[in-house]
């Protein structure tokens, strides 16, 4: 072979080779981190709020479901609380749905940002999205982040790209609507949408009839929400608009603040999990003024901007807030990415922005989701019925959690009276069992200081009504110790209760380890004899695992 044709042979194998600056190394990216997501959204650990939402889903399921607002969900996903397996099996099916629709998001990410700058920086916006460390941790998480997210990124791309013909107009109500229906935090959203509609009066010929599309555009976000709230409270139990309006009056108090922020830590691990996004967004403000856009163009890029401070004011920006926030900050970015791109090519920057990503993916903290499954097993087994039962987050998703979810802000309500109280519950319903799933838990059940998220009164009756049963589980009981003459305890949990260890007088009456005596709330005396104490155990029967449990944690950490 000549030397020109050896030449000629090596310049045919660059040419098939995509040039450094190609749109094939962003949507490479894309397609190798979203492989990545898939295998999280599988295998990952169940977080708390999947739990809680799950179990809204089971409360639709048995027709408990008083909520309106914020549980439109449960609607897609009623029918996986009848597949085999326990709920960390179905909340893995439900994940599924999450990811694609952060697919959607990338899609409306990469048709947003193509009306500011070139396909190839436009698609680089979606892969710093989907690389983001809190993204790739919760992107696929069982939340209204996602679908939210999805539906709103969406109806700004049709707004921001396609004529407002009465079916777009029609189509980006719909989709407003059902997002507010999801999530109050649509509204977050609102400089996003008033800088496109800026940016689309400045450049419309015909003004008058731009309002006019504008206005039909929020009168059929206001109808669809209208109709489909309806739709759903209609069938739902219990007095759903009063429960809406606690929902709303409970929002409206805590939504915002203003002189600190709640979740700063997340903020810092945020920088820390991604830093190349991190400085891509500080250097928004500077890179965007630079550029030949025009004035419109740079104050509608502000508007997708402007949800970034939302850290700042907003309650609740734990780690899977940034799944929702971040869409339209990246779309901003676009401006940062296709500097980079032109200084360094596409191929550099779609490498970076991978390997942070393979980085918090390596770097992921250990996995217990089979210990989860494990733990939901366990109590399917031993009360097959289900029963009543305080934890912090639902994780029982097919039993009736009695309690507030315990988050930050639910602590903050049920302390200030928002919630009743633990003994307020007990009083009105049994309630046997207590998952010790969280840090207040574990501090009451085995501490003696005081817990700052309970009531003084809630902690002093978690600590008289329940001792441990296995693993994570206290049942109600009570410990009588031996050699016992008159040993006073009280009952909050009403049923019957099974004697362990030694015989045990109560009331005039002695029953034998193994057998049963029904007690109703109120004071007791008991006594036993001999070098051994007796144990009371609510219920009959429960079959308790024969291997002590392993123990380790219940949770991924945020």
């Amino acid at each position: 072979m000549t030397a020109s044709a050896v030449s000629t042979a090596a310049e045919v194998r660059r040419r098939r080779l995509p040039t450094a600056n190609s749109l094939f190394w962003p949507l490479a990216g894309i397609v190798v981190v979203l492989a990545g997501h898939l295998c999280l959204a599988l295998t990952r650990a169940i977080n708390w709020d999947e739990f809680y939402h799950y179990s809204q889903v089971q409360k639709l399921a048995q027709n408990t479901l008083t909520e309106p607002l914020q549980t439109l969900y449960t609607r897609a996903f009623v029918w996986v609380v009848d597949l085999p397996g326990v709920g960390v099996d179905h909340i893995v099916v439900i994940r599924l749905f999450m990811f694609l629709c952060e697919i959607v998001v990338a899609a409306a990410i990469f048709g947003a940002a193509s009306r500011f700058v070139a396909r190839v920086p436009a698609a680089a916006c979606a892969l710093i999205y989907l690389t983001a460390g809190y993204v790739l941790q919760h992107g696929t998480s069982f939340r209204f982040d996602a679908p939210a997210a999805a539906l709103l990124m969406t109806a700004a791309w049709i707004l921001l790209r396609f004529r407002l013909s009465a079916g777009a107009i029609l189509v980006i109500g719909l989709l407003a609507g059902l997002s507010a229906m999801l999530t109050i935090k649509t509204i977050l959203y609102a400089p996003v949408f008033l800088g496109i509609a800026w940016l689309l009066w400045s450049e419309a010929r015909d003004k008058r009839r731009l309002v006019f599309q504008l206005v039909a555009v929020g009168v059929a976000a206001l109808g669809s929400f209208a109709l489909i709230y309806l739709a759903h409270a209609s069938t739902l139990a219990g007095n759903s608009d009063v429960e809406a309006m606690k929902v709303v009056s409970r929002a409206g108090g805590k939504m915002f603040h203003f002189g600190y922020v709640t979740y700063w830590w997340s903020m810092v691990k945020a920088v820390q999990l991604s830093p190349v996004l991190a400085l891509v967004i500080l250097a928004f403000p500077v890179v965007v003024w630079s550029t030949a856009l025009s004035k419109p163009e740079k104050l509608a890029l502000t508007g997708f901007y402007l949800p970034i401070l939302t850290l700042f004011f907003y309650h609740n920006t734990a780690p899977y807030f940034y799944v929702y926030m971040l869409p339209p900050v990246t779309v901003a970015c676009g401006v940062v990415l296709a500097w980079l791109v032109e200084r360094y090519s596409a191929m550099a920057v779609a490498a970076l922005l991978l390997l942070g990503g393979g980085l918090v993916f390596y770097n992921e903290p250990p996995n217990p989701i089979e210990r989860q499954r494990q733990m939901l097993r366990v109590a399917d087994t031993m009360f097959p019925q289900g029963v009543a039962y305080f934890d912090s987050c639902a994780m029982l998703g097919r039993f009736p959690k009695a309690n507030v979810f315990m988050t930050p802000w639910g602590i903050d309500q049920y302390l200030l009276g928002g919630f009743p109280s633990l003994e307020e519950v007990m009083a009105s319903r049994p309630v046997p069992l207590i998952v010790n799933d969280d840090y207040m838990f574990e501090d009451a059940l085995n501490g003696k200081e005081p817990v700052p998220a309970f009531l003084p009164g809630d902690l002093a009756a978690i600590r008289d009504t329940f001792v441990h049963l296995w693993g994570p589980f206290w049942i109600a009981g009570e410990d009588i110790p031996a050699r016992s003459n008159d040993y006073r305890f009280q009952i909050r949990v009403p049923g019957s209760y099974t004697v362990r260890g030694t015989s045990v007088v109560i009331g005039g009456r002695s029953v034998a380890p193994g057998q049963f005596v029904y007690l109703d709330r109120g004071a007791y005396r008991a006594s036993t004899a001999g070098d051994k104490g007796a144990r009371l155990i609510w219920g009959k029967e429960i079959k308790v695992p024969a291997e002590p449990d392993a123990g380790g944690a219940l949770y991924m950490p945020f």
